[in-house]
């Protein structure tokens, strides 16, 4: 029984029109509907910087480090950031924690 569920959870996946790394990502919603992926590196980067998005080059490969392009591109999801306010009325500490976007991951490919 459970082999035989594994092999249809694989089946469906390996007949997805969907890529397995797409299909596998985490829920969180991408802050951007920017997509830098075919551009050169040096094309994304601007991109992203002008308009504001924080990113990070997750992984870079090939055979050379020139004529590199985006292969890729992965939402980093949220953080949490908690901050503490002194509360002289109350006497205690006030918690306030904040959901912050950590950005994009590039994947790039050189030749």
């Amino acid at each position: 029984m459970r082999r035989s569920l594994v092999s249809a959870a694989c089946a469906a996946v390996m007949l997805s029109p969907v890529p397995l790394s797409v299909a596998l990502a985490g829920t969180a919603a991408a802050q951007t509907d920017i997509s830098v992926v075919g551009m050169s590196q040096e094309q994304a980067q601007q991109v992203l910087s002008d308009a504001g998005v924080p990113y990070i080059i997750l992984n870079r490969s090939g055979s050379t480090m020139q004529n590199c392009r985006v292969t890729e591109q992965r939402d980093r999801g949220y953080d949490v950031e908690v901050e503490y306010d002194w509360d002289h009325e109350d006497k205690e500490w006030d918690k306030t924690e904040v959901e912050v976007w950590r950005g994009l991951a590039l994947v790039v490919f050189c030749d």
